[in-house]
């Protein structure tokens, strides 16, 4: 039920009681309406969308995969199964190398975390109050690929010009805490059991690459402490972060592949962007090539005909030895 409809309700009922009473009482009966109205405005102003369940594939809730491409989906067992074989047959290092953001971590909390310390922020107190206590409301459920799809998520539209307003001063926020490298180890979770599937690949004779979009400069420090917060298996110099933020995601991961392969045999590579895997698999033809379904852009991809498997979900592996 929305405003409208709790409105024409109460209108009619006190059109009822305005038949059944004096009309000396009417102007009290409608000074109680202007009230009424008044708090039913203010009370639907400050809700939020109810959000969307989880778990599921945030992934495809505005997007979907590929249509053309050969996408097997499995089970991270599976694909351990099928990674940790082809590194039996290996001549060189096998490796298997992971994406961060979306893949090993969920940053949905990163975003929320952001949101919370702009409410408590002087930016905040220049806003209206009902939308500001709207904004208090928004939840991990609301949670999408990016900033715009966290707000239309949570029921606002971007289109009017005083959402747009508070849009704007916290993605200003936003991106500025987003990529600081202080935030990702205050608020980033672990996508649930990705830690241990790392140590299972690790504990099967597979080195560990993490190969990130996240920035050098600003952000190597923090992703360092990260993993070690979490006890992820980590060689440092096994940590490749773009020099330059500049470029693109997908051309600078595919270059980093190429050089990996080398020196190594590539036996597994992680990403949940299809383009950056894409440009990644053409790199690495004989790796399995694995989307983690958490999210992505949506962004156009290539045609390809290498076979590309997709998890949900990693589940819990077996006891590591």
């Amino acid at each position: 039920m929305d405003a409208n409809e709790l409105w024409h309700i109460i209108i009619n009922e006190i059109e009822v009681i305005k038949k059944e009473t004096d009309s000396l009482h009417h102007p009290v009966l409608e000074r109680a309406c202007t009230s009424i109205k008044e708090a039913i405005d203010k009370f639907f102003s400050e809700q939020v969308s109810i959000g969307l369940p989880h778990p599921h594939p945030r992934s495809r809730i505005y997007r979907s995969e590929p249509k053309t491409w050969d996408i097997r989906d499995t089970s991270s067992d599976e694909v351990a199964n099928l990674i940790i074989k082809k590194a039996k047959k290996t001549k060189k290092k096998p490796i298997c190398v992971f994406d961060l953001d979306g893949t090993l971590f969920d940053v949905g909390y990163r975003t929320i975390g952001i949101i919370k310390e702009w409410l408590e922020s002087d930016a905040a107190v220049h806003f209206d109050k009902s939308i500001l206590q709207k904004i208090r409301k928004i939840n991990y459920d609301h949670i999408g690929y990016s900033l715009s799809h966290l707000f239309e998520n949570s029921g606002f539209d971007l289109r009017n010009q005083q959402i747009m307003a508070v849009f704007s001063s916290i993605e200003r926020v936003w991106k500025k805490k987003f990529f600081d490298g202080i935030s990702l180890v205050k608020y980033d979770q672990t996508i649930e059991n990705s830690c241990e599937f790392v140590k299972y690949l690790k504990n099967n004779g597979l080195e560990i690459f993490y190969l990130t979009g996240r920035y050098w400069h600003s952000m190597r420090h923090g992703t360092i402490e990260q993993l070690k917060k979490f006890d992820f298996p980590l060689l440092e110099e096994n940590l490749i972060l773009k020099l330059n933020p500049f470029e693109d995601d997908q051309l600078f991961k595919a270059e980093q592949i190429r050089i990996l392969g080398k020196e190594f045999d590539i036996c597994g590579n992680f990403e949940n962007e299809y383009l950056n895997l894409a440009y990644m698999a053409l790199e690495a033809k004989n790796a399995i090539n694995v989307i983690v379904d958490s999210q992505h852009s949506g962004r156009p991809t290539p045609l390809l005909e290498i076979p590309i498997y997709r998890i949900s979900q990693f589940e819990k592996c077996k006891k590591n030895e």
